[in-house]
């Protein structure tokens, strides 16, 4: 009587790892698209709570709140470049209190907005703007969010140029 040893052979485990292979290489460029477009929803979301926090914050504090892009640790940029990340703050006498903050986007993405700093009045008003999030500087693939001047802040349109 023969004993018949468990286990692979080479070749079931060669034809198995080449299976493999080419479904990774199949589906690899899928999940990388999927977890872009993951990425860009929860960051076109992220600015979209970071705008509705100062309009209520500036309301609540009854003072003007600034959004600008980040320039350095506790600067502002003057560019249309928001991709270094988002600073809130607000000026109470004399001195910038920063009230929330985003850190930088994926390195790959862009994000661009207004030159400069959105403002909102103690009112409620804005002085407006329109921030688009472009993933991998892919313009068919970006996302807005848009700031009207009486204050409103929603999504905006997909496919605007980066």
């Amino acid at each position: 009587m023969r004993n018949r040893s468990q286990g692979f052979t080479l070749v079931e485990l060669m034809v198995t790892i080449a299976v493999a292979a080419i479904l990774l290489t199949i589906g690899v460029p899928s999940l990388v698209s999927m977890y872009e477009g993951f990425r860009t929803n929860s960051n076109v979301e992220k600015i979209h709570n970071v705008m509705a926090f100062a309009r209520n914050q500036a309301i609540s504090y009854g003072a003007t709140v600034n959004v600008c892009p980040f320039a350095s640790v506790s600067t502002c940029g003057t560019s249309a470049d928001w991709s270094g990340g988002i600073r809130v703050y607000i000026n109470s006498a004399g001195t910038d209190k920063e009230l929330r903050a985003i850190d930088s986007f994926h390195s790959n993405d862009k994000v661009k907005g207004p030159s400069g700093t959105i403002t909102f009045s103690p009112e409620g008003l804005s002085s407006g703007g329109t921030l688009i999030y472009c993933p991998g500087g892919k313009t068919a693939e970006s996302q807005s969010v848009d700031i009207t001047t009486s204050g409103k802040i929603s999504y905006g349109n997909d496919g605007n140029s980066c």
